[in-house]
């Protein structure tokens, strides 16, 4: 696919992703009514504003490194490693946070609901693997399944938001639990992307290394994107 075909399909999937983004907190609104729903707009936005701000730099870091090393011939491998242990450690440190600050976060957040904490939690931890994956498929110029990730990971909840609607299942929890679980299901694309990449590597196996892409390389440019 061509640079301007897979932008173009991107964008027309973004978009269409913020339209089932929007579909499912209407829905939620109706089904659970404005006092019981005002909770889940806040787990969502504590999700939304956590994910992109602490995973953000790592998908930057991706998407440049990789498309700038394939542009030379050079492997990627170093680059998918450094940037996987410091997504672990950006993980790792959000959930020792959010044990720390249970209380708080419970109490103050969401009125006391442990489950609504525990899908904060999951949401956010599952958000390392699909940010990361963002940035892999960015640059692999993968746009159509960049796209497919984001797409199937609103398409995910806007179902569970039309299950609410029709009492197939029902409360808070149960919308908390489907914005908890679309990031993990987004990754259903991901086989895909490693096939690919696994054949490529394959049939590629003498690119030379460039120069190792260190810890420090990897820490400074997301630093500097935090």
């Amino acid at each position: 696919m061509s640079y301007g075909r897979g932008a173009t399909l991107l964008s027309a999937l973004i978009g269409v992703t913020g339209l089932m983004t929007y579909g499912f907190h209407s829905l939620a609104a109706h089904a659970l009514g404005r006092d019981r729903y005002g909770v889940i707009g806040v787990l969502w936005a504590a999700v939304f504003l956590t994910a992109s701000v602490i995973y953000r730099p790592v998908e930057q870091l991706l998407s440049r490194t990789i498309a700038e090393r394939e542009a030379r011939d050079s492997s990627i491998g170093s680059a998918l490693r450094v940037a996987a242990m410091i997504q672990l450690a950006l993980a790792v440190a959000f959930v020792a946070i959010a044990l720390a600050l249970r209380g708080t976060i419970e109490d103050e957040l969401f009125s006391g609901s442990s489950t609504l904490y525990w899908c904060l939690v999951a949401a956010v931890t599952f958000y390392a693997a699909s940010y990361f994956a963002r940035g892999f498929l960015a640059g692999e110029r993968r746009f159509g399944l960049y796209g497919g990730l984001v797409m199937l990971e609103s398409a995910s909840r806007f179902v569970l938001g039309v299950l609410l609607v029709l009492g197939v299942i029902d409360g808070t929890n149960a919308a908390g639990v489907a914005i908890a679980a679309a990031p993990l299901l987004s990754l259903c694309v991901v086989p895909w992307a490693l096939g690919a990449h696994v054949r490529r590597a394959s049939a590629a196996s003498g690119r030379s290394e460039d120069g190792d892409f260190t810890l420090s390389h990897g820490l400074g440019f997301a630093g500097a994107v935090l």
